[in-house]
């Protein structure tokens, strides 16, 4: 239905790719899709993984995730005293129409990634300017030492584009991508499918071999697994834990990232009565993390301990956690405005057997202290549109972070200028004082204690409740070689082969 409402998005004429090449098409079954190639304006996964398969970035993330490896840059280096960076900007990386990368794409890129008005420009807040010392090398001018330049400068965000054709195209640049990147957009037809091709010009020798990769949406889990055992497609996202045992069983291999995402309630604080802590925390408590863990994601899953994944550096478990407590919640509830409890609304995307099961087991608890939770099941992305407008009153969802850092996740939830807190509307002067001391902190040490303060604050404030540490799951037939997301679960496709036969 939404593809018939918008339509396709026409796309400029772009070199020509053979149709019956011996790369094979490779089909990907996720259950939204994307809202913009566009990384100023991106807020969801799906346009997170897209724009890292069409652009590149000056630094990326490497495999174990614990440093950042060379991409568009091939070697930097950062000022004695931090305020600056320079990066060498790699020979011979051409757009897709052919014309060259220069460091002017660059600038004209990461400036508009580190406008503070951006939804990301926070990542950068740091960054003071961004220049071309000459036409391979590009300066970044610091206000203050920034630790997490480097993982920052690896995240979507930072993604380089091409000035020209982003100037040429205003208002529609959002679905006309122009990038360096191993695949180039085909089509785009809004709802229904998205269809990337070749970059013939692309820099990296042999790669891609895929000739085609064609985005589609499968709102519903069942059926995205249903398609992959009959061959319709050869990756499945966001795969039901419980879907696991069949997948496998119809001959699909897993491949799973842990510690990568923490199953997440985002509360609009803006409505009552979620704008009292007690009412937050008193529903954080009558969550059964437990059986969340066994009876959802058969035992793929752990009890969160914070909002933090755990894979993230300065992830601290000893912060006084919220676990299932009835007895507190009651408590909790008690002393607040709401004493005789109260009726809302939780949204999750409909068709994703996964957060509806969280949302029930909640509800569940929930009533024994007198709240009662209606579940709203809303396609996905529309989902998605209701909470980048904060037009929700709980969303069920989860966090995955870019980077290992703890700044994207802190800075966006706990400080409330970039994103509204999250969309949450949580406003806390001391928070957001730490986020801006935890991201201009060179001393592990300190930066740890700046953390753990942090997640301490969310344990008595509740401004988002988390539920399990999950795995991101995908099934892969077992033609598709070289799928490999990295340790945040993100994925690019440039490695990716299909065997023959």
């Amino acid at each position: 239905m939404a593809g018939v409402a918008f339509g396709l998005v026409p796309v400029l004429a772009l070199p020509a790719v053979a149709q019956d090449a011996e790369g094979g098409t490779l089909t990907v079954a996720r259950p939204a899709d994307i809202f913009t190639f566009d990384p100023y304006n991106t807020q969801d996964d799906r346009s997170i993984f897209t724009e890292l398969t069409v652009y590149e970035r000056l630094v990326r993330l490497s495999e174990d995730g614990t440093s950042v490896e060379p991409e568009l840059a091939t070697e930097w280096s950062v000022a004695e005293d931090g305020l600056s960076a320079e990066f060498t900007l790699r020979d011979g990386v051409q757009f897709w129409n052919g014309d060259p990368l220069t460091a002017e794409d660059v600038v004209f890129s990461l400036t508009r990634a580190i406008d503070q008005a951006g939804s990301w420009g926070f990542l950068f807040s740091p960054v003071q300017s961004v220049e071309a010392v000459d036409e391979n090398t590009v300066r970044l001018t610091m206000s203050q030492p920034f630790a997490p330049l480097l993982p920052a400068l690896s995240t979507f965000a930072a993604s380089i584009y091409q000035k020209a054709h982003f100037e040429e195209q205003g208002e529609a640049a959002g679905e006309s991508p122009m990038g360096t990147g191993a695949f180039m957009l085909e089509s785009w037809n809004k709802g229904q499918d998205l269809t990337l091709v070749r970059n013939p010009n692309y820099w990296q020798e042999s790669k891609p071999t895929l000739e085609r990769v064609v985005f589609r949406v499968v709102g519903d889990d069942n059926a995205r697994m249903l398609q992959l055992a009959s061959g319709e497609v050869d990756i499945a996202t966001d795969v039901p834990p419980g879907q696991v045992e069949q997948a496998t069983a119809n001959g699909a291999e897993i491949v799973t990232v842990p510690g990568s995402a923490v199953g997440f309630v985002t509360i609009n604080g803006q409505v009552e009565p979620f704008d009292e802590a007690s009412v937050r925390c008193a529903m954080a408590y009558a969550v059964d993390r437990e059986s969340i863990a066994q009876a959802v994601y058969f035992g793929r899953a752990t009890p969160a301990k914070s909002i933090l994944p755990s894979s993230t550096f300065f992830y601290d478990a000893d912060t006084n956690p919220i676990t299932f407590d009835l007895a507190k919640a009651r408590e909790l509830l008690a002393s607040s405005e709401m004493p005789d409890g109260f009726t809302f609304t939780a949204t999750v995307p409909s068709g994703d057997t996964t957060r509806l099961a969280i949302a029930q087991i909640w509800a569940a608890s929930l009533a024994e202290i007198g709240i009662t939770m209606n579940i709203e099941q809303v396609e996905a992305t529309t989902a998605q549109e209701m909470y980048n407008t904060e037009q929700y009153t709980m969303r069920i969802s989860s966090w995955t972070n870019d980077t290992p850092d703890p700044d994207e996740l802190m800075g966006v939830a706990m400080d409330y200028e970039p994103q509204n807190g999250l969309h949450s509307g949580y406003r806390n002067d001391e928070a957001r004082d730490l986020v801006l001391a935890g991201r201009a902190e060179p001393d592990s040490e300190k930066r740890q204690e700046i953390y753990s303060e942090l997640q301490e604050i969310v344990n008595r404030d509740c401004p988002f409740i988390y539920t399990v540490e999950e795995e991101r799951i995908f099934a892969i037939s077992p033609n598709v070689e070289g799928f490999a997301p990295n340790s945040q679960g993100k994925y690019s496709l440039e490695n990716v082969t299909l065997a023959s036969g």
